[in-house]
């Protein structure tokens, strides 16, 4: 299997049928902010990391940890010439219960040239098989604001589970925003998955579509959060029963 681990094949699987499902009924797109000159990933770690081969560093083997390499998944566009890059330091070898660590440099351009401006390293851990998660840039337009979204899951039993956790990148490093909400999940007569749509009404902050069927019950509903207090707080709608259980 590829370096991006059986998570990753699973998340991507799922998010083609969603954007599909998506199209043919008008659903929202995405809820990350259109492209813009966000710098590759490689110039990013080089930056970070002038001795990165190939955007990539080694973090060798220690007491509590085994081998890992630390790769570039994402970068994300501020304003005003910020940036966000995000790693995983990702398991040499492959291990079933293992995960990613997941860090956050945030960066700034200054005519044409990155320079770093704080580190958030290790923030917490992603995924599965050594390999994190799927990340994805986050905004927040109601309020301002960028962040990530990052959809993990696990397999147990035969039962497939998908949850998402979000971060904002505030001033003093990222913020976690929501931790975990249900996503998606697989089992038996059960197969209903969630996709991060744009907010579609003036008070929400953050919706998932969810769209399967449980026990052939068709299921089609979504849900809004609103951002209170710093975190993002249920809106309306409910998270479909058979995915709140989990496995």
């Amino acid at each position: 299997m590829g370096r991006s681990g059986r998570l990753r094949v699973l998340a991507g699987a799922i998010g083609a049928v969603l954007a599909l499902s998506a199209c043919g009924e008008g659903k929202p797109a995405g809820n990350e902010p259109a492209a813009n000159s966000a710098p590759d990933p490689q110039t990013a770690m080089n930056a970070v990391f002038p001795d990165a081969v190939n955007g990539e560093m080694t973090v060798p083997a220690s007491a509590d940890t085994p081998a890992r390499v630390e790769r570039p998944v994402t970068v994300i566009a501020g304003d005003a010439g910020r940036f966000y890059l995000v790693t995983a330091k990702e398991h040499v070898e492959t291990c079933h219960a293992c995960s990613a660590a997941i860090s956050v440099y945030y960066l700034r351009e200054t005519k044409g040239a990155l320079s770093l401006v704080a580190p958030y390293r290790d923030l917490y851990e992603s995924g599965g098989w050594g390999q994190p998660g799927e990340i994805k840039a986050l905004s927040l337009p109601r309020k301002g604001g960028v962040g990530m979204t990052d959809e993990s899951g696990y397999t147990a039993q035969g039962c497939t589970v998908t949850n998402v956790s979000a971060y904002r990148f505030d001033e003093g490093g990222p913020k976690e925003i929501l931790d975990r909400a249900p996503l998606g999940r697989s089992q038996d007569a059960i197969d209903i998955s969630g996709a991060i749509i744009k907010p579609y009404t003036a008070d929400s902050d953050f919706a998932v579509h969810y769209l399967g069927n449980s026990n052939s019950v068709p299921v089609d509903t979504t849900v809004m959060w609103q951002m209170r207090d710093g975190v993002l707080a249920p809106l309306s709608g409910m998270i479909p029963e058979a995915v709140a259980a989990g496995c």
